[in-house]
């Protein structure tokens, strides 16, 4: 592939995935627009994410493990289409139950892209450039965080929250019309393959102890992501006496963590996908112990723990992510949705760990994250030292 179709290729993915990935983040501005519009309650409106949440992390399963089977350039672009569309019809929904079917439905055409994405590099970006390019993309998918939260919250102010979802939708055409002169995949990546053979490559990934580990690992990522962030949203407001708009500028500053991923292609190509990832756990683990003792100090140095914390994050993600595309050999689709399945569902436990540890404070919130990326980080070095000979016969399987 050419220095230019290399840039475009890996551009388009990376700004597709914080198109596409935003969509789990401009619900929660939006809160007091849906319970206005539709006259419900918070916690009703709350359902309106864990329905999209669901519906994401079954979607993942569903077309990673069709990107085995299908052309992904293909199921890419009729994800993005059917998304679009959807996205449409939610600016016209005229109750909140319709609202939150379409926001399920959303959710689940959503997941077409992160784990598509990620194995469709593996079939058209040369093996050296592998490591960065996915990198860019993961790192997209954490940018969306603040992105998605700072354009819901600017759109919805100057012409409510039906014109979000379609900026969204105007956006998803414009990436449809880009993304169409992206390169094919190789042609041996597709196989038409039996249902029992499907579960034969299922039977073999969940057999490699190496990839379970890394699975659990990867439920604390995005667990340790969500949880702070919602822990610091509830401490910020009521013990530092911050408004949302300036908490919102606080994530986007703590989003210069992400500069690290820019690199970490680079260190995975030198010192493996194993080592840089432990590496990202204990720098996360880092930041969030700076946090826990630094709450009380003024917020210039909260912040900056964040971007520590950020920093770690950004070397976590494309790392395990090449580690699970190595373990999981040509079975690659699969192996990734299963991927996007765990990390989603510890994005879901996330609130629920902050609304459980708040009560003893932010300190004790972020001590405990600290301590379970300590942990994340001991079984990821473990494996990668008592195992390494069963990857590779267990990998070899699915070849």
């Amino acid at each position: 592939m050419k220095k230019l179709g290399l840039t475009y290729t890996a551009a388009v993915l990376t700004i597709t995935g914080i198109a596409v990935v935003s969509l789990l983040y401009v619900l929660i501005p939006l809160t007091p627009y849906l319970g206005a519009a539709f006259s419900v309650s918070q916690v009703q409106t709350a359902w309106a994410s864990s329905a999209f949440s669901l519906a994401f992390a079954v979607g993942n399963l569903f077309f990673g493990t069709l990107s085995d089977r299908v052309p992904k350039k293909y199921l890419i672009l009729s994800g993005l289409v059917l998304l679009t569309v959807c996205s449409i019809l939610i600016e016209f929904a005229s109750s909140f139950a319709m609202f939150l079917t379409l926001r399920a439905v959303q959710g689940f055409l959503a997941a077409s892209f992160p784990p598509v994405a990620l194995a469709y590099v593996s079939d058209v970006i040369p093996a050296s450039h592998r490591p960065s390019v996915i990198s860019y993309i993961s790192s997209g998918f954490l940018l969306a965080g603040a992105i998605g939260q700072i354009f819901s919250a600017q759109v919805a102010a100057k012409w409510g929250w039906a014109a979000v979802f379609g900026g969204l939708s105007a956006v998803y055409a414009l990436l449809i019309i880009v993304s169409i002169w992206l390169p094919k995949g190789k042609a041996d990546s597709v196989r038409t393959e039996t249902r029992p053979a499907v579960l034969d490559h299922f039977r073999i990934l969940v057999k490699i102890p190496a990839l379970l580990v890394a699975y659990a690992a990867a439920i604390s990522i995005l667990m340790s992501f969500v949880a702070m962030y919602t822990g610091l949203n509830e401490y910020a407001v009521k013990h530092l006496n911050l408004e949302a708009g300036q908490l919102l500028w606080i994530r986007l500053i703590s989003m210069l963590g992400i500069v690290c991923a820019l690199f970490c292609g680079t260190w995975i190509r030198r010192f493996g996908a194993a080592y840089v990832l432990t590496a990202g756990f204990l720098v996360a683990a880092a930041g969030l112990a700076c946090e826990a003792v630094l709450s009380s100090a003024p917020i210039p140095l909260l912040v900056a723990s964040t971007v520590v914390f950020v920093a770690g994050i950004a070397l976590a993600v494309p790392s395990i992510v090449s580690r699970i595309g190595i373990l999981g050999a040509r079975a690659r689709g699969m192996a990734i949705a299963l991927y996007g399945f765990f990390i989603f569902v510890g994005a879901s436990l996330g609130p629920i760990m902050a609304t459980t540890l708040m009560p003893f404070g932010f300190a004790a919130l972020c001590w405990t994250l600290a301590a379970i990326m300590v942990a994340a980080a001991t079984v990821t070095i473990w494996s990668a030292k008592r195992m390494p000979n069963d990857d590779g016969i267990r990998a070899a399987q699915l070849n």
